[in-house]
């Protein structure tokens, strides 16, 4: 029983080494990503910032992973064909308004809300 006991204590301690090792080592490791971190950020210049956001905007671009200046020109594009094509369509083809079946809000009560949230 005495050598249970023993034994219990033996590796009581061994875990507790074990564990400050763990602490120790995690304690080390977290200082180096920070300092690294730190350095990282540190070494990041505003101009490097700029110069991401022009590439981010205007630089190469492919078909699938066009830049901002070719997205919104896409954007465009499509925004003008789909307004040419409902300019294009026959009037009747359109719904008539029902003003119980109306989801839009009329000009006065819209304009009386817009007034009570303005501060004048």
């Amino acid at each position: 029983m005495a050598d249970a006991e023993a034994e219990k204590g033996e590796e009581k301690n061994d875990e507790e080494r074990n564990t400050a090792l763990r602490t120790s080592l995690s304690d080390a490791y977290a200082a180096l990503l920070g300092d690294q971190s730190r350095q990282s950020f540190g070494a990041f210049t505003f101009e490097e910032a700029l110069d991401a956001n022009i590439e981010r905007i205007e630089g190469v671009a492919t078909q699938l992973r066009p830049n901002l200046l070719e997205r919104t020109a896409r954007i465009m594009n499509r925004v003008i064909q789909a307004a040419d094509t409902a300019k294009a369509l026959d009037p009747d083809l359109f719904k008539k308004p029902d003003p119980n079946k109306d989801v839009n809000t009329d000009e006065t009560t819209e304009a009386l809300a817009l007034a009570a949230t303005t501060d004048v």
